[in-house]
């Protein structure tokens, strides 16, 4: 097994073995090369926080590391997995704290990082379903007093303030805790879309927000949606997630969905009650 750090020009052959990891367990590639290159831009060095495994002169895995996240992406061959798997772990697990995100199907990783003694820790689903007429998404109702107002990028620190502060989004397992300007980094870009940010307000206070965007295959995501916790269990939340989905809807998502933790059982049933359904299951893998 040779490996190597990556660099910036191997966005495109990233995102090349994304393209048949997708099409291979989901049909379809997912993301194109910029929004692959997002990944490596979060990457703090390439010399200590990225590698590409090759075996034979063919590119095995892609693996790239940084304090919040790790993102790798391997063949879909199952014994190609089985080849590039003992070399991908053993990397990821000289960081701290390490983890890794494996899809429920990929029997091979799984198996490898048994093996290895790491065990399953928590799961997260990830809802899609498809934009068709017979999918009737319900009008968002807000509660009294509440407010919907036009994203502008220097709502950023109200927004950050809200998702970590009020809304404490860190304190369900499974949520990263990131530094403002990581989070930005992320959330708040030249390229996102002011329209299909929610931002709802009672007063001057900001008491729930729904970020997201619309992928290169057309689905609609819905990234981050957090409430107050003052201001829960009046309806803001499903408000939130209605008026996230026709936002997209009309500015032309073909599909629409959002990730959930699997023991945040209130916003599962929330997201299956307003018509999304379980797509997959990541299963996050720790060193026992």
């Amino acid at each position: 097994m040779h490996t190597r750090p990556a660099t910036s020009d191997d966005v495109a052959l990233a995102a090349e073995l994304a393209a048949r990891f997708d099409t291979a367990w989901f049909g379809a590639p997912e993301n194109d090369e910029d929004e692959i290159g997002e990944y490596f831009d979060q990457v703090p060095s390439f010399e200590t926080d990225s590698r590409v495994f090759s075996d034979d002169g063919r590119v095995l895995a892609v693996a790239l590391h940084n304090p919040h996240d790790a993102w790798f992406v391997t063949d879909p061959d199952q014994e190609l997995t089985r080849r590039v798997a003992d070399d991908l772990i053993a990397w990821y697990a000289t960081f701290d704290n390490p983890k890794l995100e494996v899809l429920d199907r990929d029997e091979a990783l799984r198996a490898k990082l048994a093996a290895h003694g790491w065990q399953h820790q928590r799961s997260s689903f990830e809802l899609v379903r498809p934009v068709s007429a017979e999918w009737t998404i319900a009008e968002p109702r807000y509660p009294d007093g509440v407010e919907v107002r036009p994203f502008t990028p220097d709502q950023a620190e109200a927004m950050y303030h809200l998702i970590y502060v009020d809304a404490a989004w860190a304190e369900v397992p499974g949520h990263p805790q990131r530094p403002f300007d990581d989070w930005r980094k992320l959330f708040i870009t030249d390229t996102t879309v002011p329209e299909l940010q929610v931002l709802a307000w009672r007063g001057d206070r900001l008491v729930g927000v729904s970020t997201g965007r619309i992928f290169s295959d057309g689905t609609g995501w819905i990234a981050q949606l957090a409430v107050a916790r003052d201001e829960r269990g009046h309806g803001l939340g499903r408000a939130l997630l209605l008026d996230s989905l026709h936002r997209r809807r009309t500015a032309g998502a073909t599909a629409l969905g959002l990730s959930v933790q699997a023991e945040n059982r209130n916003a599962l049933a929330l997201y299956l009650d307003t018509g999304l359904e379980i797509d997959r299951e990541w299963m996050e893998y720790r060193p026992a």
